[in-house]
């Protein structure tokens, strides 16, 4: 499976090469990486593609990205989207399309929760604090706003069942975290990256 995941990083790198700090390949190193240790039932293969295209078009269209990526899937566009079958293709195209924080609805299926749950990254303030701060050109006032809207316990991130399950005891601690966070926080976890 490592030949297929670096076949399948190397062919959707170029979509990452234009995007913000926080949303380069490595964040889709990431996504995977996480993805394939929550992973027990779902073909590797899927989670690997649903890893590496979930941000394709963020570079492009951040606030449509999910949208845009869902209907490249669907398209066939490209050499690994055309060996899948129609349910394997529709599995990877609701992952991407559902993978985000703002995602309102019900998970199409398991690979969706497991997508979105490895995009949330682990719950650890101070690796949000660092990757909002890239995303924000270092403005620690936006990333203070942004972690206490997205992440804290009145926060409008959507966490998957399967995220809850694992990590409840330290999403529980997280939420707390964010929102006992301040501008100041903010700056000293960014001065220690």
């Amino acid at each position: 499976m490592k030949d297929f995941r670096k076949k399948v990083r190397d062919y959707y790198q170029p979509y990452y090469e234009n995007g913000d700090e926080a949303h380069l390949i490595g964040h889709a190193d990431d996504v995977c990486d996480l993805a394939l240790k929550l992973n027990k039932i779902c073909d590797e293969k899927l989670v690997i593609l649903a890893s590496y295209l979930h941000d394709t078009y963020n570079a492009q269209e951040r606030k449509i990205h999910d949208k845009l990526a869902y209907a490249y899937v669907l398209n066939r566009d490209d050499k690994f989207l055309m060996e899948l079958s129609e349910e394997e293709l529709l599995l990877v195209a609701h992952a991407v399309l559902e993978h985000r924080a703002s995602f309102k609805g019900e998970f199409f299926s398991t690979l969706s929760e497991i997508i979105s749950s490895a995009d949330r990254g682990l719950p650890d303030l101070d690796f949000i604090v660092v990757r909002s701060m890239k995303f924000n050109h270092g403005n620690a006032k936006d990333v203070y706003d942004h972690i206490h809207d997205k992440y804290g316990t009145k926060g409008y991130a959507k966490y998957p069942k399967v995220y809850q399950r694992i990590f409840k005891e330290e999403l529980n601690s997280f939420k707390k975290l964010a929102d006992e966070l301040t501008v100041e926080r903010v700056l000293k976890i960014w001065s220690k990256k």
